[in-house]
């Protein structure tokens, strides 16, 4: 449970009951920017399916899968798409050693570009 984001406040704002007003507080927006933007329409990709899959708005190139809120069940989801989507066999254990979406992306361009040889291997 590592937060995404930590804002400092001089004080937490309190209702007139001496409660913390939750709706006082200032929303926090973590920017893809931050962290990468995509750069081609893989990443777009990924980072899309990323936020659809873990109830984010953005992500970044470089977030950290877990970090971010991914389990192991979402992991599947995701080797489920990339092969789906771009007949690309990708290990799942891959993304648990490389969970970014640029890392995932290179893996995926080098199978791609290994032919069929590379997205036919059967590493998962």
């Amino acid at each position: 449970m590592v937060p995404s984001a930590v804002v400092t406040l001089d004080a937490l704002p309190q209702t007139p009951n001496h409660k913390v007003d939750l709706n006082a507080l200032p929303a926090v927006t973590v920017e893809a920017r931050a962290d990468g933007s995509p750069r081609d329409d893989l990443e777009r990709d990924l980072t899309r399916l990323w936020g659809q899959l873990l109830n984010r708005d953005q992500v970044g190139v470089h977030n950290d899968f877990f970090r971010i809120g991914g389990n192991s069940l979402q992991v599947m989801r995701v080797i489920a798409h990339v092969r789906r989507t771009y007949g690309v066999r990708v290990p799942a254990s891959y993304l648990f050693e490389q969970p970014t979406v640029a890392a995932l992306a290179a893996r995926v361009r080098e199978a791609a570009a290994a032919g069929p040889a590379g997205a036919g291997r059967r590493d998962s």
